[in-house]
């Protein structure tokens, strides 16, 4: 076992001495083995267990024996006690919760480089079987990673039958966790009820099986790779992200692309759809984002984008206003040519303070270059502006009138003529 594990180790991470590893041990024997192998190849690591509590002096038992472990290979040995409330609901994923995010913190102040965990073989056909159970997509069949940014799981080509022969050939000390024997979880139920007869179906079931998850996350990792093909199409506009409908449409079976393309953000497939065969303006929200439609893409953005663009309005003094956003205000000024972030406007023709606001319904203009007057949902729809961009839109108001579309036009009851105070008005 442990020339192969020597060279599975050095597959998955090149020079395993170059690395400084945590390794989290519960106590059991799964995780002392694995303690046992880094000792003899004589790698730099340290160990972390956490006390939830749960069951009382054996809790204390299993945190008492990773120490002399620890001490007995003379490597660094890192405790924390987070009790948990064993009549909870959820205590499992209360604990994986726990103990994942104090690896982490542990691993970032102590310098440690990768953190290792001791599932195997079998913890591997638990989870399928477990995911199958709950409708798991193809990326949840295809089981746990052997290595995932800083997890490494080095042990998962070895079956628990393997792990507990070495064991006992070496003769090592572990914890038996009582609570492993209790169908009362689900994957216990699976180790203990269902694992054995599947298993026992062939001689090769086992090992046909992890050969299947492979090819599932090697699917997986193929169907990735397409996403971000697709999502080139995709560009990022400031806070938005604008998905054309070029991207998506010959997508097949586009059920398919539809949820791995937005499911990410919490978008339902058959919302999506819904959203793609209805007329402009209309959007799906969830919990993080809202994606809405336009005529010929999508509109991607935070719900915090949108909140953000929902203020009343700012008042406006002659010498200018730093937020929401910067407007600068001056009559003294080089004459130049208007842009459309540098407008000239009449000050006698101002009532200050100054309102700056968002777009309603019913807002009217008189634009410059043109006769007559225009609504200015007219006008944003001959502009082919998304209706993000509508709701972002500054308006700079004197009293009732609309001055000027900020970054955009001016109405042109507002131009200086000759014999009067001009204002020059920049967006800083």
């Amino acid at each position: 076992m442990e020339q192969r594990f020597k060279g599975h180790i050095a597959s998955l991470l090149g020079t395993p001495k170059k690395y400084r590893l945590l390794l989290g041990v519960s106590g059991g024997v799964d995780s002392v083995v694995l303690t046992h192998l880094l000792h003899r190849l004589q790698l730099d690591f340290g160990i972390a267990h956490v006390n939830y509590g749960l069951r009382g002096a054996d809790s204390d038992a299993d945190e008492q024996l990773v120490r002399y472990l620890a001490a007995s290979l003379d490597v660094a040995c890192h405790v924390t006690q987070a009790p948990i409330d064993p009549t909870a609901s959820g205590v499992q994923e209360k604990a994986r919760d726990l103990r994942y995010n104090w690896f982490g913190e542990v691993l970032e102040s102590n310098t440690y480089d990768l953190i290792l965990t001791a599932h195997h073989a079998d913890d591997q056909l638990e989870t399928l079987l477990m995911r199958l159970t709950r409708g798991s997509g193809l990326e949840g069949l295809g089981g746990i990673q052997d290595k995932k940014g800083f997890l490494v799981r080095p042990l998962l080509p070895f079956y628990k039958d393997e792990i507990l022969d070495y064991a006992k050939e070496q003769k090592l000390l572990w914890r038996e966790d009582v609570s492993n024997s209790s169908s009362k979880y689900l994957r216990n139920a699976i180790r203990h009820e269902v694992l054995p007869s599947f298993k026992g179906l062939s001689a090769d079931v086992a090992a046909n099986t992890l050969t299947s998850m492979q090819y599932l996350r090697d699917a997986f990792k193929a169907i990735q790779s397409q996403l971000q093909n697709i999502k080139t199409g995709w560009k990022q506009q400031g806070e938005v992200l604008k998905i054309p409908f070029s991207s998506i449409d010959t997508l097949h079976p586009k059920s398919f692309w539809l949820h791995h393309l937005f499911a990410p953000y919490g978008f339902d497939t058959k919302e999506v759809e819904k959203l793609l065969e209805t007329h402009a303006g209309k959007k799906c929200i969830c919990e993080k984002y809202v994606l809405s439609r336009e005529r010929k893409h999508l509109i991607l953005a935070s719900t915090t984008v949108t909140v953000a663009t929902e203020q009343e309005y700012f008042l406006v003094p002659e010498r200018g206003i730093e937020t929401p956003i910067k407007l600068k205000i001056s009559a003294n000024f080089i004459a130049s040519m208007p842009t459309a972030n540098c407008v000239f406007l009449d000050k006698e023709k101002l009532v200050f303070p100054l309102i700056l606001r968002r777009w309603k319904s019913g807002d009217v203009f008189y634009p410059t270059g043109m006769t007559g007057k225009k609504k200015v949902a007219k006008y944003f729809k001959d502009e082919k502006m998304s209706s993000l961009d509508k709701k972002k839109q500054w308006l700079l108001c004197s009293g009732d009138d609309i001055v000027w579309l900020v970054g955009k036009r001016i109405n042109r009851k507002f131009e200086p003529v000759a014999n009067t105070t001009t204002l020059q008005i920049q967006l800083v």
